[in-house]
């Protein structure tokens, strides 16, 4: 159950209303009538509550819930107990998303600008837009309508925010033109000057960082996420992607649309990602390289290579996975066999 001191839930529907809506279909029309009043896990579900079955290794949950409907691909109806509602969909974790969503709406605070709030006279305010207490609006800043910019933010001269964008506390933002729909989340930096500077027997030189930070429509970006200015040319952050918490993003690194990228990963500078690429947990990719649409990266991988679209990669330095998978094998049996010596 989720707690009402911090969500406020709508409903409840019926379960005809959530398939309609949820990009499922009812596998009896009989329970389209039947009242949801809640989502729920499988596990910790009650009478009344949907949930979901999105990975095979919950069907033991599956048959043992105590929902009273249940998402799941038409492959895992002979798994469900009798007493269960279903809605079959092709993605039952999209699906489920939505009806999250139906139940538990994004919050829309009304318009609203603290008197604490410095706002520069040349910053160009959108309508409906809410500024939080503290925060900061320099000079020749443009902020689109429906914007939510809250508590103690910095938004520098000149950055340019599209309609419909959340920035939540404490977030820096310099140098940046974003699109619609942008969500940073607590504590980032964005547009802050990169980690440039020329090394020689007189000391470290550093490097002006001329550049700005590009971000597309629908982007989130994590808590402590940084995001480095480019040099010359631009950082850019594709339309779609999502980039999770503690992620380091160097100055002209490019990452494409739709990419996931996930905590305590970091790309150097200059570096390219294709389309819809997953960089998983503390990897580590170096500078100056074009990763591929769609290549999948294992969790705490080293990239020190260009690698092609399509494939997956594991290990530092990373190679195909399957050859991780036999240099694993391999220093495995070399173990074993120094044991029996």
């Amino acid at each position: 159950m989720t707690d009402p001191s911090f969500y406020n839930k709508s409903g409840p529907f019926t379960l005809g209303e959530i398939a309609n809506l949820s990009e499922a279909e009812l596998s009896d029309p009989k329970h389209a009538s039947l009242i949801i009043t809640d989502i729920s896990t499988l596990g910790k579900a009650s009478t009344g509550h949907i949930s979901c079955l999105h990975n095979s290794k919950y069907i033991g949950n599956l048959t043992n819930t105590q929902a009273s409907a249940c998402i799941l691909q038409a492959e895992h109806i002979k798994n469900a107990p009798p007493h269960l509602a279903l809605l079959i969909a092709k993605h039952p974790y999209r699906s489920f998303g939505i009806i999250a969503k139906l139940f538990y709406p994004t919050e829309v605070k009304n318009s609203f600008i603290s008197p604490s709030a410095v706002i520069h006279p040349t910053a160009k305010i959108g309508k409906n837009c809410s500024i939080g207490h503290g925060s900061i609006i320099e000079e020749n800043v443009t902020i689109g309508d429906y914007c939510q910019i809250d508590a103690h933010c910095v938004i520098s001269k000149g950055v340019i925010l599209g309609e419909s964008c959340r920035i939540s506390a404490c977030v820096t933002i310099s140098h940046t033109i974003m699109g619609n729909f942008v969500f940073i989340k607590p504590g980032a930096r964005i547009g802050q000057p990169g980690f440039g500077f020329h090394m020689d027997e007189k000391g470290h030189f550093d490097i002006p960082q001329l550049g700005r930070v590009m971000i597309g429509n629908d982007v989130h970006i994590g808590a402590n996420t940084t995001v480095d200015r480019g040099s010359e040319l631009d950082t850019v952050i594709g339309s779609g992607t999502r980039i999770d918490n503690l992620v380091q993003i160097a100055h002209n690194a490019e990452v494409g649309e739709n990419c996931v990228l996930v905590a305590q990963s970091g790309i150097a500078g200059s570096t390219k990602l294709g389309r819809f690429v997953i960089v998983a947990g503390q990897v580590g990719i170096a500078g100056h390289l074009n990763i591929g649409d769609k290549v999948r990266i294992a969790a705490q991988s080293g990239i020190m290579r260009d690698v092609a679209a399509g494939e997956t990669i594991a290990g530092s330095p990373a190679v195909p996975i399957r050859d991780w998978h036999k240099q694993t094998i391999a220093i495995t049996q070399m173990i074993k066999g120094k044991k029996h010596v």
